[in-house]
């Protein structure tokens, strides 16, 4: 019998699995399609993604993967891509990033955040990183391409998923522990399980046109940026880098719902989107929609939902395969936890009561920029790129629209802002929830909040220090390390250490001179001294 189960290899089930191994936790990983995703899908890789990659060394894979690393992150707004642009906004490049540039540092906050910014990989290039990981961890992690899971069925004792070889039609039955659903917004798992989601669910159509061309950036001559949105009436929609040099990928935008069942001429729609004819191979097309959907449940007893499965996303902020990400990451430590017996029973429990929360947080953010960019686009006025001072004022007018659209591109308070507000697994102290802005990231060491990150003088960064196990962090000159507390997570059996920190300036921004960080990287609890009872606390913290 396995110990954990995971249906679906896409980002989130890799993701679970290399947490798990990492963790010493064997997993089987059952995954229908025999290659990476050809379609880039999702492409953006927020801070805390990389964060947690960083942990497995994984950072600089997904960099030498991902757009060209000089390139400054450019989102740039045009009536056609050839035509009048209109604005752009600008973030830190990737090497910019790696090298803690000091004037990109005093012009852009999100660097005094995390040592990361937004990266830019398309899913058909960040899955082959995330496999090649998984090779390296193959005593811990049995990987099954081709293989579907049809159904399962579970008891008190464990659970069973029934798999088919997709070529061969062998069948098997998989026993587990746990089984984890990774398997996307459709698949027979939750349709098992009976779930239904709620929210605004599918709210628009589109369709992405991914293809290769060699003279896009010639063609329009603006550069290489990392998104181009085309606002004209007649191809509304945005176009993404997908390796920087010939891949990218066009999301045409059905914005009247009568027009989502007419006809698709992709040559038709590019040369509209772009304002002139270009060379083009055509890759992939692919039907989807927006969607601001959340799962009513999580957990289903031995069974968990994860990723899509839990939660459907429109595309802008790019938060959604993000936010799976944070679903693995977050269940990862309490299956660890249980599975090696010092976890509780209310541990597993907490992961819906933590995760779902953030998934709604996050997937109304995502709906609600949609709806700006959607309105936008629909106040557009016919003849947007013609020559004359109408249009000219038009442009005007759209310009300023624009400058308040792209206010929802400065995404670092979604990413790294998020926190597990009552959660009954941490410790609160009583204080003010920090403010939860999108935009801006307040660092803190609130109960729940991710801890946050400062650069120590060795050149590593504070989140270095925490993401194994639990981690009480002892600031500035304080002389104590507070025994009686890692005397109480020693009888319970719970593994921790400690760190200290000298440095006074990163004391003052963690607020407290002991702060207890958990196994993923979120404050359980701070404090002045030692509690007043500890094993209490202990308790909490792991779910007993």
């Amino acid at each position: 019998m396995t110990p954990v189960l995971i249906v679906g290899g896409g980002p989130v089930g890799l993701t679970l699995a290399i947490d798990l191994a990492h963790r010493g936790i064997k997993s089987i990983v059952i995954e229908e399609r025999s290659e990476p995703m050809a379609h880039p899908k999702a492409t953006l890789l927020g801070a805390r993604s990389m964060e947690l990659f960083r942990r497995w060394g994984m950072d600089r894979s997904v960099y030498d993967a991902a757009i060209p690393a000089d390139n400054p992150y450019y989102i740039i707004f045009t009536t056609r891509l050839a035509g009048q642009e209109l604005y752009r906004v600008q973030s830190p490049s990737i090497r910019e990033m790696m090298t803690r540039d000091p004037v990109a540092a005093a012009r852009f906050a999100e660097m005094r955040w995390s040592p990361y910014g937004k990266t830019q990989i398309g899913q058909q290039a960040l899955e082959p990183v995330l496999l090649a990981k998984v090779a390296e961890l193959g005593a811990f992690i049995d990987l099954r391409q081709g293989w579907r899971c049809e159904r399962f069925t579970q008891d008190a004792d464990g659970v069973t998923g029934h798999v088919v070889h997709i070529e061969t039609d062998a069948k098997e039955d998989i026993s587990a522990l746990y089984l984890a659903n990774c398997e996307g917004g459709v698949g027979p798992i939750r349709r098992q399980l009976g779930i239904r989601r709620n929210g605004r669910g599918k709210m628009r159509s589109n369709v992405s046109l991914f293809f290769r061309s060699k003279d896009f950036l010639e063609v329009h001559g603006r550069g290489l940026a990392n998104l181009y949105f085309v606002f004209t009436p007649d191809c509304f929609g945005v176009f993404t880098a997908i390796d920087g040099e010939e891949l990218w990928n066009f999301q045409y935008y059905f914005l009247d719902p009568a027009r989502q069942a007419e006809p698709i001429d992709p040559e038709a729609i590019l040369f509209r989107a772009m304002g002139k004819p270009f060379d083009f191979e055509l890759l992939n097309i692919t039907h989807w929609s927006h969607h601001q959907s959340v799962a009513r449940k999580w957990r289903d007893d031995r069974v968990f939902l994860l990723g899509d499965s839990a939660h459907l996303f429109a595309p802008t902020g790019g938060v959604g395969m993000n936010t799976g990400i944070g679903d693995a990451c977050d269940l990862a430590w309490k299956l660890e936890a249980v599975l090696k017996g010092w976890g509780g029973p209310r541990l597993l429990d907490s992961y819906e009561r933590e995760r779902k929360p953030i998934a709604v947080r996050n997937s109304i953010v995502s709906a609600t920029n949609s709806d700006k960019t959607d309105m936008v686009m629909d106040e557009t006025p016919e003849g947007i790129d013609l020559p004359g001072e109408a249009a000219a004022l038009d442009r005007a007018e759209l310009g300023r629209k624009i400058r308040w659209l792209s206010r929802q591109f400065s995404s670092a308070g979604v990413h790294l802002g998020y926190r597990y507000v009552a959660s009954d697994i941490i410790v609160a102290d009583g204080t003010l929830e920090p403010a939860d802005d999108p935009s801006r990231l307040t660092p803190s060491t609130w109960p729940g909040s991710r801890a946050p990150h400062a650069w120590l003088d060795d050149g590593r960064s504070t989140l270095d220090l925490v993401g194994d196990i639990f981690v009480l962090l002892v600031l500035a000159n304080e002389t104590t390390e507070l025994p009686s507390l890692i005397d109480a997570f020693a009888q319970a059996g719970v593994p921790v250490r400690v760190e200290r920190i000298a440095d006074p300036e990163i004391a003052a921004l963690y607020e407290q001179p002991f702060v207890l960080v958990r196994p993923d990287g979120h404050v359980g609890w701070r404090g002045a001294g030692e509690p007043d009872d500890p094993a209490a606390i202990v308790r909490t913290l792991t779910g007993w």
